[in-house]
């Protein structure tokens, strides 16, 4: 590992393409600034391994486990072509209760 001493304002390189600025000191606090390409993944460490066990989780879980996948588009239009359509017609028809048969009055 690498100790360096550096003051507000002073930078390192890291290779040719990452700059790391002090931005400041406050107490036990540094700030500092990152530059880098963007394919670079820059992470606070805590960030990093928290990410870090969820892939190792992610790959060591069982795959009767996991949730099953949303329907694809295509299986929503396979699903719905299944099933019988209903015309406003055939709505309204099973809608109507059936009259009740008139028996004789009494008078």
């Amino acid at each position: 590992m690498l100790i360096l001493t550096r003051r507000p304002g002073e930078r390192v390189v890291i290779g040719d393409d990452i700059l790391v600025t002090v931005m400041g000191v406050s107490g036990h606090t540094v700030r500092l600034g990152i530059a880098a390409p963007g394919g670079v993944p820059i992470y606070r460490e805590e960030i990093w391994l928290a990410v870090r066990e969820e892939n190792r989780a992610a790959a060591e879980a069982q795959a009767d486990a996991l949730p099953s996948a949303p329907a694809t588009p295509a299986e929503q239009v396979e699903a719905s072509a299944a099933q019988p359509t209903r015309t406003p017609a055939d709505t309204a028809a099973s809608d109507e209760s059936p009259e009740a048969p008139e028996g004789p009055r009494s008078a």
